[in-house]
C-alpha cells in the first residue's frame, strides 16, 4: 500500500485551499455596508461577514473562497481595490541544527556557552557583563569582530510601559527569562493551539525583551500567533494578526511596536495593511528577507511605512550574504548566529540565522525610543540618526554591484556616544559559507 506522510497531505490540502481562497480589498472610502448594498455582492454571491472581515485603520478587506473565474470580474468593480490569493508565507530565520552540514559548520562557528550575565548601573547607564554578541554590537560604535567574549551591553532605558506584539510561530511565555511579562494574545494559526512548537517566535521574542538576550528588558510582550508547526502562516493569518494587535493597542491605550519576522513574494495587500497599521498608530518593524534579492520584491519588506531590517554578520561587519538588500532596507542589525531563548522550557538557548533575528533587535530599540517619548512619526528618523554610518565593510559593496543603492547603516542605541561614525571600519569580506541559509 502506498504511504503518504501526513505533512505531505497537509501541504497538498493547503495548496488546494489557497487556490480558491482570496483576499478582497475594498477601495478607499468604501465601507462593508456599501459593498453589501451593491448588486455585485448579490450577483456573484461573494460577501463579507463578521468572521471574514479585516479592518485596520482605513484598510478594509475580507477573505473568502470562490470560483477563480470570478476574480477578474470582481477586480474590475469600482468598489474593489484588488483581489489577492490567500497564499502561504514563511518566517525569515533558520536554526543552526536545521542546516547541514552542521558538524563542519560548528567548527567554524563554535557555540558559545550559555550566558550568565551580571548587571551594574552607573550614571543612569546599566551595563550587562557577559552579554550576547547582538546586544554588544547594538551599543558599540566600533565593530566587535576583533574582540573576544565576554562582551558588554550598555543601555539607559528598558522599554517599560511599552508593548511589543510578536506576530510569529508563538511564544513560550513561561520561560523564566521573560519574567512574567509575556502573554498570549490573538491566535490565528491553523490549529489554534497556544505555545511555540517550532521555536522561531520564542527566539524572536527573547531578542526583543527577555532579561538575558533582550534589547528592551522590561517591555511587555504579546504573542500573536500567525503560524504553527505545520503551516508557515498565510496572508489571512497575518492580516488578522495585524488587525488584532492594532485593536488591542487601541483598546489598552498603549504605545506599541509590532515585529513581523516573516515574508513572501511581493504582495500589495500585505504592504498596504502594514502601512495602514502604522498610520493608525502601531510602529511596524519587518524583516528584509533571506533570499539575497532586492527587498522591493518582497512583502511586507517593501511596505513604505515599515522599518525594514537587513542582517549584519557581526563577526565580519559585512552584510550577511543571505540578506535581502536595496533601497527599501532601512537599517542593518546582527543576524548571524544570534543566540536567544529556546521554546522548550529549561533547555539551553539556541542560535538562529536570518533577518528574522535582526528585526527584533530593532523592535527592541523601537520600544526603548517609545519609552523615551519619541513620537511614532519620528521613530524611523531617530533610528537613522542614532545608527552608525559606514560601519559595514566597504569590501561588501565593492564586490557586489547589487548593493549600489543599499545603505551602509548599522543600528545603534546611542548610549555610548552620539557620534555616528566608526573609527576603524571592517575591511573583511563576506562569509560565503552563509549561502546555505538563503531561502
Amino acid at each position: 500500500m502506498m504511504w503518504i506522510p501526513i505533512t505531505v497531505l497537509a501541504l497538498v490540502a493547503q495548496t488546494i485551499l489557497a487556490h480558491s481562497s482570496y483576499v478582497v480589498q475594498l477601495s478607499n472610502n468604501t465601507s462593508f455596508e456599501d459593498y453589501l448594498k451593491n448588486s455585485i455582492a448579490q450577483t456573484l454571491n461573494i460577501k463579507p461577514s463578521d468572521d471574514n472581515k479585516i479592518e485596520i485603520g482605513d484598510f478594509k478587506a475580507f477573505i473568502t473562497s470562490f470560483d477563480d473565474k470570478l476574480v477578474d470580474q470582481l477586480k474590475n468593480h469600482d468598489l474593489v481595490s484588488n483581489v489577492f490569493p490567500n497564499i502561504t508565507l514563511g518566517t525569515q530565520g533558520v536554526k543552526l541544527d536545521d542546516i547541514e552540514p552542521v558538524r563542519r559548520y560548528r567548527k567554524v562557528l563554535q557555540k558559545e556557552p550559555e550566558h550568565v550575565s551580571t548587571f551594574s548601573k552607573r550614571d543612569g547607564v546599566t551595563t550587562q557583563q557577559n552579554a550576547p554578541r547582538h546586544l554588544a554590537r547594538l551599543s558599540s560604535r566600533e565593530g566587535i569582530f576583533n574582540k573576544k567574549s565576554p562582551f558588554e551591553y550598555k543601555y539607559d532605558y528598558t522599554g517599560k510601559g511599552i508593548t511589543a506584539y510578536v506576530l510569529d510561530s508563538g511564544v513560550a511565555i513561561l520561560n523564566p527569562d521573560f519574567q512574567g511579562r509575556a502573554k498570549h494574545g490573538g491566535n490565528f494559526a491553523f490549529l489554534g493551539i497556544n505555545g511555540d512548537f517550532y521555536g522561531h517566535g520564542t527566539n524572536v521574542a527573547g531578542i526583543i525583551g527577555s532579561k538575558t538576550y533582550g534589547v528592551a528588558k522590561e517591555v511587555d510582550i504579546i504573542d500573536v500567533k500567525i503560524a504553527g508547526l505545520l503551516d508557515g502562516g498565510s496572508t489571512e493569518s497575518v492580516l488578522k494578526g495585524i488587525e488584532w494587535a492594532n485593536n488591542d493597542r487601541k483598546q489598552k491605550g498603549v504605545k506599541a511596536v509590532a515585529n513581523l519576522s516573516l515574508g513572501t513574494e511581493k504582495t500589495q495587500v500585505l504592504d498596504e495593511a502594514v502601512n495602514a497599521a502604522y498610520k493608525d498608530g502601531l510602529v511596524m518593524v519587518v524583516a528584509a528577507g533571506n533570499a539575497n534579492i532586492d527587498a522591493k520584491d518582497v512583502s511586507p519588506a517593501s511596505a513604505q511605512d515599515a522599518i525594514t531590517v537587513g542582517a549584519l554578520d557581526d563577526k565580519t561587519d559585512t552584510i550577511a550574504i543571505f540578506s535581502n538588500y536595496g533601497p527599501d532596507v532601512d537599517i542593518f542589525a546582527s543576524g548571524v548566529a544570534v543566540e536567544s531563548l529556546c521554546n522548550i522550557l529549561f533547555f539551553p538557548p539556541t542560535q538562529w540565522y536570518g533577518t528574522s533575528q535582526a528585526t527584533p533587535v530593532v523592535s527592541g530599540l523601537v520600544a526603548i525610543l517609545l519609552e523615551k517619548g519619541v513620537a511614532k512619526e519620528d521613530i524611523k528618523s531617530e533610528l537613522i540618526k542614532l545608527a552608525t554610518k559606514n560601519a559595514i565593510s566597504q569590501e561588501t559593496f565593492d564586490h557586489n554591484s547589487n548593493y549600489t543603492q543599499t545603505v551602509n547603516r548599522v543600528v545603534n542605541n546611542g548610549v555610548i556616544s552620539l557620534n555616528d561614525k566608526v573609527s576603524n571600519p571592517s575591511t573583511l569580506e563576506q562569509d560565503q559559507s552563509l549561502k546555505k541559509f538563503i531561502g
